[in-house]
């Protein structure tokens, strides 16, 4: 039943399940203040965050953002905890009125569309971040998985994903119809993404990295998923050729103290840094002060990292897995590899190694190929307009 808002302002509830340190997150906070700039009011509702991954809630605290937290929601399955956050998600957007209701990643999009649907909320949509199935789950949890999402697929009016890729994999799989999905970027704020801010010098410094060093980085949690090791044992290959190459793993995890051992028993303890979980407002002045980033995810929608990177004008050398070919060209601002494939990787890390010029050609060829896609701005704009057609449409 359609139904009017008399209200000045419209009321967006942004729910997302962890509020740690990550893509996901970083895209909700730029979306809640970017959208408050524009006249909405709009909160966010998460659940307890886990220590070891950071927090967003100062940053949020920062930027006058209203954080909710709904002790019960949790990333894992369980079916008491979450049936009662239901009711507790729809008893709390119904008190609060809310005319909009955005869910972000897997299990706050479940939880959360169906509570959304139990309170009437004037419009549901769900951002897809990253895929809950893959291809290393057995049959039989990525089909659970599938069946989950395109049940929760009903309860929404728009699906918004980050690639062209999810939209693809989701139509294949047939758990929702093309004219539910659009796509929208997990953008970020360009201006500090210029390499002229910053004083790469001290920050090499800081690491002790000297100024003839060339200088990898991967970016993402230390989980088995992320592929550190095919990054590692390529390394391994290239440093009796390159002695002046460095390596800095940017995260933390649970595998962090095994990847230490395994670097030790590597005998690669002088050449590979762990700089620790940097805050995602140091990011852009540790990046500007690398030469090549390396992505050996083997699973993720589209890491923010790879346009961040792009943006700094820094080559990327990634497998090609997921959203990864929609912003590296291969040959062009990077290379696409075939995934956990060593010895191509070893060969063009050492590529960009030999060639520097090549390396900064590429680096620039990134910033131009992607423009203002990734703007922080433009996702807001985009968002903004889907809200407005959705309300017109109910309304």
């Amino acid at each position: 039943m359609k139904k009017e808002i008399v209200k000045s302002k419209i009321k967006v509830l942004e729910l997302i399940t962890l509020f740690s340190i990550g893509g996901a997150t970083e895209t909700v906070v730029a979306m809640a203040k970017g959208l408050n700039n524009l006249g909405y009011e709009v909160h966010i509702a998460t659940g307890p965050n886990i220590p070891s991954e950071g927090s967003m809630y100062e940053t949020a605290k920062e930027l006058g953002i209203t954080v909710i937290t709904f002790p019960r929601l949790k990333r894992a399955i369980n079916p008491i905890d979450d049936l009662v956050v239901i009711f507790q998600l729809a008893k709390f957007i119904r008190k609060n009125k809310y005319d909009i209701v955005h869910t972000h990643s897997s299990k706050a999009g479940v939880i959360g569309r169906i509570a959304a649907r139990l309170a009437q909320a004037l419009v549901v949509l769900h951002t897809i971040h990253g895929l809950p199935f893959h291809r290393f789950q057995n049959i039989y949890i990525r089909n659970f998985y599938k069946l989950i999402e395109k049940f929760a697929a009903l309860f929404c009016d728009k699906i918004v994903a980050v690639t062209h890729t999810i939209v693809d994999v989701m139509l294949k799989s047939n758990l929702a119809p093309a004219s539910k999905f659009t796509v929208v970027r997990s953008a970020f704020n360009l201006d500090a993404y210029n390499t002229k801010l910053y004083d790469t010098k001290k920050i090499r410094s800081k690491y002790k990295l000297s100024e003839n060093d060339f200088v990898l980085a991967k970016v993402s949690r230390f989980s088995k998923l992320k592929g550190h090791k095919y990054l590692i044992d390529a390394f391994k290959t290239i440093t009796p050729k390159i002695n002046n190459c460095k390596l800095l793993l940017i995260g933390n995890g649970e595998l962090e103290d095994e990847l230490k051992s395994y670097i030790k028993h590597s005998g690669l303890e002088d050449k590979i840094i762990f700089t620790g979980l940097i805050p995602p407002n140091e990011i852009p002045e540790v990046l500007s002060s690398i030469d090549v980033l390396v992505h050996t995810s083997l699973l993720e929608g589209l890491a923010r990292v790879l346009p961040q990177a792009i943006m700094l004008e820094k080559p990327i050398i990634s497998f090609d897995l997921d959203g990864a070919h929609e912003v590296i060209k291969d040959g062009l601002n990077g290379y696409l590899i075939e995934p956990e494939n060593i010895s191509s990787l070893a060969e063009k890390i050492l590529m960009l190694c030999y060639d520097k010029k090549k390396s900064k050609l590429m680096g620039r060829n990134g910033k131009r190929m992607i423009g203002n896609e990734f703007s922080d701005k433009v996702m807001v704009g985009k968002i903004d307009l889907i809200y407005r057609e959705l309300i017109k449409f109910k309304v």
